[in-house]
């Protein structure tokens, strides 16, 4: 065999890539050229170099929702359909792609060695003493619904998939979807339930939206553009102690809803719908995620007896509802908390808020599976008396509110917001509420005087 020095071949050689076989008859041309001997050796070289760069170099990590994408897209591919054919075909290449890898490597390590040295962030939350646990808040009144189709409807239960009950929007299937030319720093605005009773969304929140406010707000000490705070991620950063579902790997997702008195608009009410996965294998953050359902989205149905408009809080911008696309990837152990402003309507209490219908698919299979309760009607509790999470949850939200500038902010200060974070700290067992606290602290200094 004669080789040229720019052969792949010597790439792949050098690097261990060939088989046997194949080694064997480029070794013999190598031993034969000394300047083929030469090039083989700079490789090698070069490659160990590269080698202990990259092994220096701090690793990026894809968010938890992207790795779960991944995973879960690498699962789905049929090997069975790469013949051995198609891959003999192809086996040419992998030199070439070898060689442009290293010196693409090579670039990445030069640029590491010659790159100024990035900045530590300083955590500047100070020591707040964590208050005594919030006392025991009794569980939400649930109605369960057995599977679809239902059978007989309760007549005290607000049901809007029957069909004598609802409006024409309702029964024919109208979701909350933003207009196409709404921008993302428009806030989600009130939707009246009579005209628009359903609102839905996908469970892939990811969290990004909140590192990026920590960066700016500690690290560059400025404020972050109000369009880049998306409330939802800043909500989903946190981790909640909600219960995880029973009945082992057969029910992926549990789903529970409760209300509390707004503590930003009089006379308002919050809702909390929390999804929570069954944990993994001893691992909260199992690296590849443990992924247990896929397709994941829920529905929201407000009773307009109860209910006379409602916002969501968070997923601002244009959207579209998941019946116009794909639902998400539900790692095991993580959970999903979404809150709605709602305006109730009349002082008569219904019998039901809303009904909370969570779908989802175990991996690997067809079949969709379901989840409906409803939040009772009824007089919501003080703010005050909600669980340590539901407080801290909507602390957060507030906060969201504050940065983008809301006009449904109403009373919420950066100050009161600070105060309320500190009295909900609960079980801190992440320490990302106490940086929480810091993150505050700063903001306030850097927002005009209230």
């Amino acid at each position: 065999m004669k080789l040229s020095k720019d052969n792949p071949l010597l790439t792949a050689y050098a690097l261990g890539e060939l088989s046997p076989a194949e080694a064997a008859e480029v070794a013999s041309a190598v031993l034969a050229d000394e300047s083929l001997r030469a090039e083989v050796d700079a490789i090698g070289a070069l490659a160990e170099e590269l080698e202990g760069q990259l092994a220096a170099e701090p690793m990026g990590r894809l968010s938890d929702f992207q790795r779960a994408t991944l995973f879960q897209r690498a699962a789905e591919i049929d090997r069975a359909a790469i013949s051995p054919a198609a891959l003999a075909g192809r086996r040419w290449r992998w030199p070439a792609v070898a060689a442009a890898v290293l010196l693409a490597a090579g670039a990445v390590g030069l640029w590491a060695l010659l790159r100024p040295p990035v900045p530590t962030g300083t955590n500047v939350a100070q020591h707040y003493p964590i208050p005594q646990p919030a006392p025991n808040v009794p569980a939400p009144l649930l109605y369960p619904l057995g599977p679809t189709p239902m059978g007989t409807p309760n007549p005290d239960f607000f049901d809007p998939w029957h069909p004598s009950v609802g409006s024409a929007a309702l029964r024919s299937g109208a979701t909350h979807s933003q207009p196409s030319d709404a921008s993302p720093s428009e806030d989600s605005p009130f939707r009246a339930a009579a005209e628009l009773p359903a609102s839905t969304f996908g469970l892939n929140v990811d969290d990004a939206s909140y590192r990026h406010v920590l960066q700016t707000i500690i690290d560059e000490s400025r404020l972050p553009e109000p369009s880049s705070v998306r409330i939802e991620e800043l909500i989903n950063h946190f981790t909640y102690d909600y219960a995880p579902p029973v009945g082992g790997e057969t029910e992926a997702l549990t789903v529970r809803a409760d209300v509390v008195q707004c503590p930003w608009a009089a006379g308002h009410v919050l809702l909390r719908v929390a999804v929570q996965a069954r944990p993994g294998e001893g691992r909260a953050w199992a690296d590849p995620p443990d992924i247990v359902a896929r397709d994941a989205r829920v529905r929201v149905v407000f009773n307009p007896a109860a209910v006379a408009s409602w916002r969501l809080i968070g997923f601002d911008g244009p959207l579209s509802g998941p019946d116009a696309g794909p639902g998400g990837l539900i790692a095991a152990g993580r959970s999903l908390t979404v809150l709605y402003e709602l305006a109730p309507a009349g002082a008569a209490p219904a019998a039901s808020i809303c009904t909370v219908r969570a779908e989802y698919r175990l991996p690997g299979e067809a079949r969709l599976r379901q989840l409906a309760l409803s939040a009772a009607g009824g007089a919501a509790g003080r703010f005050e008396d909600a669980s340590a999470d539901f407080r801290f949850a909507a602390t957060v939200a507030g906060f969201g509110m504050i940065l983008r500038n809301s006009p449904y902010k109403g009373t919420c200060t950066a100050a009161g917001m600070l105060d309320a974070a500190a009295a909900s700290l609960g079980d801190d067992r992440t320490g990302r509420r106490s940086e929480f606290i810091g993150v505050l602290r700063e903001a306030c200094n850097l927002l005009p005087a209230e």
